[in-house]
């Protein structure tokens, strides 16, 4: 054989091979864009150039993982969910309110499974109430187990009813475990990545539970991840913007019951009042997957090269009212209904290039970003071969990591984290009572003759958290971590006083003493200063909220006056090296002292300093 026959022959084998090409690939679609005409949003999700990482594993033994999820979240820009040492328990939703600029990723086959899920012998007990025989849209009022008067559909109200009484059967309690999710991306969250995650929920059931993850963030790319048995929605996207979903894959097992209901999109009110910029590529929604794949109204949608392998379900594709949908590329797997359907006004739907037959609908819709289509008839082999949806990524941090833009962090960003102390609260060599934070931050209580306790946990943003008993009229000083300047503080707090303790009489204002922020960081108040905010809830379910921007510094003391409180804080960081920081981590060997702002001190009087980087207190 010549040469040249060698070489086309080569040349022909390579031809007809199949491409193993890599379906690792860099953020792309409506989450990289931040106006209709493609104008760029680089989305990195927290991949600085010295960018902080974590790496998780499950705590095992029956306890949940929520606590030590949210600190590292809260502190850290990329997050890493290790699933060498078995799958994390999430005990209920965790919310991710003001999380920017974070990418939380999986390795070793992590899977975050919710802790409640229904047994074989729960739907059984289900299946036994012909609750399927029950009316979706008939509207129903009736009470309750617990007593709670509710209207809603037929089908809805006694399927809480009956989960309602296994819960019963189980703790004793007629509870309702509809916070059975993972992840719930707030309005405040933005630049999200979400990659190579497996998320189990309860099973599907008709009780108006939490999704696997809500996404209300902008700027949020979730890719290759595997969303099984949802309580309520898989993926639902209610008032978010600029979102991607690539090479996700959804199903449900016998563990669900009913509503089997995927991915939702949209739900604003009134009607064009918003419309969601979202991206689905190259997702599968496979066995079980019965409605919403997905659904959308007030959208701005493209669905291309997507795979509908769920035989039996009632609709796929729905583009509904004030909707401009580009569908393209898609594949239907025999037996899957209407794979493409919708109704109501103002709908602009272009279907092209599909295996199935759809009819366009209204004006012609193109999307203003780069992005690559396969044929529809590539699809499914795609989808399920090496790299295809789900989380099939593999096990190398650096190389899930790879595709994602590495940027500099550039000038100050702000993070927040919520403080909270349940079981922290210990004391120091000195004898003072001290909470150490998981991130290193520290809140000492600057009096030798009291000390903190617990009291009844805070409702903070919709979280509950373990509240402090303050030391009335002591200085609490909050040290941040290094290289981190506080530029606000926000207290949730009630006051401690016990309903026979008040007395309008001694105190015809409010029945007990004046109180209020005394101090915070620079700022200081009085009873009559126009801008003090006099506390007044008693109640833990319902505290005062106060606020307090102050100048950014990374130790920051406090005092309250009038009655005792109880609190929880939320800190606003502005990041950044500062003058303590460098101190603190340099330890001069010439003993001197530095002002909490940095500034060096000849000769000290009364007060709080730097010293050898080490706090010190001259009284």
């Amino acid at each position: 054989m010549t040469m040249k026959k060698i070489l086309m022959a080569l040349l022909s084998a390579i031809t007809i091979s199949p491409a193993m090409a890599s379906n690792n690939v860099a953020p792309w679609g409506w989450a990289t864009c931040s106006d209709e005409v493609g104008t760029t949003y680089t989305l990195n999700g927290g991949n600085f150039s010295d960018a902080s990482t974590i790496t998780l594993t499950a705590r095992g033994g029956g306890q949940t993982d929520d606590a030590q999820i949210k600190q590292a979240i809260a502190k850290n820009d990329i997050i890493i969910f290790d699933g060498a040492n078995g799958d994390f328990t999430i005990g209920e939703t965790m919310k991710l309110s003001s999380t920017k600029n974070k990418t939380i990723i999986g390795i070793n086959n992590a899977r975050l499974c919710t802790k409640f899920f229904l047994t074989d012998e729960d739907n059984a007990y289900l299946a036994q109430q012909n609750l399927d025989g029950l009316s979706s849209t008939d509207q129903y009022t009736g009470t309750l187990p617990d007593g709670t008067t509710l209207t809603c559909d037929k089908r809805a109200f006694f399927t809480k009813k009956a989960v309602m009484e296994l819960q019963y059967q189980k703790t004793g309690s007629y509870s309702l475990p509809n916070r059975s999710g993972i992840f719930h991306i707030e309005t405040s969250s933005e630049n999200i990545i979400i990659r190579n995650l497996s998320l189990i929920g309860p099973g599907a059931v008709d009780i108006d539970g939490a999704d696997l993850i809500t996404n209300q963030g902008k700027h949020v790319w979730i890719d290759h991840c595997t969303f099984a048995d949802s309580q309520d929605g898989a993926l639902d996207s209610k008032v978010c913007d600029w979102a991607t979903y690539t090479y996700n894959h959804f199903y449900y097992t016998k563990r669900s019951y009913s509503h089997a209901y995927t991915c939702g999109c949209g739900w604003v009110s009134p009607d064009g009042a918003m419309v969601l910029h979202l991206t689905f590529a190259n997702n599968i929604w496979g066995a079980g997957c019965m409605r919403r794949l997905p659904q959308a109204d007030n959208c701005f949608i493209h669905l291309v090269n997507n795979y509908h392998n769920c035989p039996g379900n009632s609709v796929g594709m729905t583009i509904n009212k004030y909707s401009r949908a580009l569908v393209e590329g898609n594949y239907a797997a025999a037996g899957v209904n209407k794979p493409l359907d919708g109704s109501g006004t103002n709908r602009n739907v272009t279907a092209k290039d599909n295996s199935f037959s759809a009819t366009s609908v209204g004006n012609e819709v193109i999307m203003p970003y780069p992005y690559t289509k396969i044929p529809a008839t590539d699809v499914p082999a795609v989808l399920t071969g090496n790299e295809g949806a789900g989380a099939t990524l593999g096990n190398d941090a650096t190389y899930i990591l790879s595709t994602i833009p590495v940027v500099s962090r550039g000038g100050a960003t702000s993070t927040t984290l919520y403080y909270f102390v349940d079981g922290l609260v210990g004391t120091n060599s000195d004898g003072l009572s001290i909470v150490e934070f998981p991130d290193g931050a520290t809140l000492l209580l600057n009096k030798s003759d009291k000390a903190w306790s617990n009291g009844t946990s805070i409702v903070a943003d919709d979280e509950k958290y373990t509240s402090l008993k303050v030391s009335n009229g002591a200085e609490n000083i909050f040290t941040a971590p290094d290289g981190k300047l506080v530029s606000s503080i926000t207290f949730y707090s009630y006051i401690n006083v016990k309903e026979e303790n008040i007395d309008f009489t001694k105190y015809p204002e409010y029945g007990f003493r004046t109180s209020f922020w005394k101090k915070v960081g620079n700022l200081t108040f009085t009873a009559t200063s126009d801008d003090v905010q006099i506390l007044k809830s008693r109640d833990p379910e319902n505290p005062d909220i106060a606020t307090f921007k102050i100048t950014p510094a990374n130790i920051v003391s406090f005092t309250n006056t009038g009655e005792q409180v109880c609190f929880v804080m939320k800190v606003t960081y502005t990041e950044g090296a500062t003058g303590v920081s460098t101190v603190r981590n340099s330890r001069p060997a010439d003993n001197a002292y530095y002002t909490l702002q940095g500034v060096r001190v000849a000769n000290p009087t009364k007060g709080i300093y730097i010293q050898n980087g080490r706090k010190v207190v001259i009284k």
